[in-house]
């Protein structure tokens, strides 16, 4: 297992929602352990943990009930930086979508992308990969996936896109916000859905984009192929620990100096050179603790007592409001949801 990291120019885009939001950026930023200088940068880093503590902080704190909504439909291919340029540029919508589904880990590697033929429809449906990243579980991101597709969507094809259906994880809205969904999306919406997803009629795979430049494709593929190589090479340090933690999990001294020794490192080399990649020892280990937590909490008669000790905490209530910390709910309101 190898740690996700994300390139630091998405920080922009994640800096304007956390405006939306009215939230103290700074603040936001360095309990992430986001140097400011790195915004904006290909060839500097941030990891899944910082990324979840920016948006879950940024989706729950809004005192708008819209917020998702509004941030997905504002949206435009330009936001995606490189990808959205990938998607612009190549020759038709079924293209943009094979660039979309290439190199969608520069912008959102925690999600999977599916495309179903429904009849005379396709159903784009997208899903979280990771059940421990707190943010993709809220209603807000539910609205900023789905507006945020329908958005990109009519951005490429020039300002407009026939939409047939969209589904929806969350519970239908109130009755006055379902009229702003119905406003945007302008089709039938479906809510309490296995998924997030759009539904569009197959013809429009064959459209023609405006922007189709091949030859400029072609050497924007070349410069994302060499970000997600640089990702690649940069997970490596961050990855090795996970899997040390992982080993270590449930013994004694899961410390950094430990981990260092079994990579054949100092501790301070260890430090710098997560540093490097944008992550520091204790987050990581907070990831693997936390991704652990969420998969034994899921399984029927997990011990919480048990479980505690494995993870390296004293007792059950150190464990239990580290997991309310990571998750934003108690262990026991975690496991009920699971059955």
């Amino acid at each position: 297992m190898t740690t996700t990291l994300l390139p630091a120019s998405i920080l922009p885009g994640l800096l304007e929602v956390s405006l939306r939001s009215r939230l103290d950026v700074q603040s936001l930023f360095e309990r992430a352990g986001i140097d400011a200088d790195i915004v904006g940068r290909n060839d500097r880093f941030i990891s899944l943990l910082q990324l979840d503590e920016l948006l879950y902080s940024a989706f729950t704190e809004s005192d708008d009930p819209l917020f998702g909504l509004h941030v997905g439909a504002d949206n435009h291919y330009g936001n995606l930086d490189l990808l959205g340029n990938l998607m612009a540029t190549a020759d038709t919508l079924e293209q943009g979508l094979a660039m979309l589904f290439r190199y969608k880990d520069l912008v959102v590697p925690y999600l999977a992308f599916t495309l179903e033929t429904l009849g005379n429809d396709v159903m784009l449906a997208v899903a979280s990969k990771d059940p421990s990243l707190r943010f993709t579980a809220t209603r807000t991101h539910n609205e900023v996936v789905v507006a945020t597709m329908v958005a990109i969507g009519r951005s490429l094809l020039g300002g407009s896109m026939p939409v047939n259906g969209a589904c929806f994880l969350h519970d239908e809205p109130v009755a006055d916000q379902v009229a702003v969904y119905q406003q945007f999306f302008r089709c039938p919406l479906h809510f309490t859905q296995q998924y997030n997803a759009i539904t569009i009629p197959a013809s429009l795979l064959a459209e023609p984009l405006p922007r189709a430049y091949p030859k400029y494709n072609e050497r924007l593929r070349q410069s994302a192929d060499q970000v997600l190589s640089g990702l690649s090479r940069a997970a490596g340090v961050s990855g090795q620990v996970i899997k040390q933690l992982e080993i270590m999990l449930g013994g004694q001294g899961v410390t950094m100096e430990a981990v260092a020794d079994a990579l054949a490192m100092t501790p301070r080399t260890l430090q710098r050179r997560l540093q490097e990649e944008g992550t520091r020892f204790a987050q990581l280990r907070d990831q693997v603790r936390h991704q652990h937590a969420c998969q034994a909490l899921r399984e029927p008669g997990c011990d919480m007592q048990a479980l505690a000790l494995e993870l390296g905490f004293s007792d059950t209530a150190n464990f239990y409001h580290a997991f309310k910390r990571w998750q934003g709910c108690a262990p026991g309101q975690y496991r009920r949801q699971f059955g």
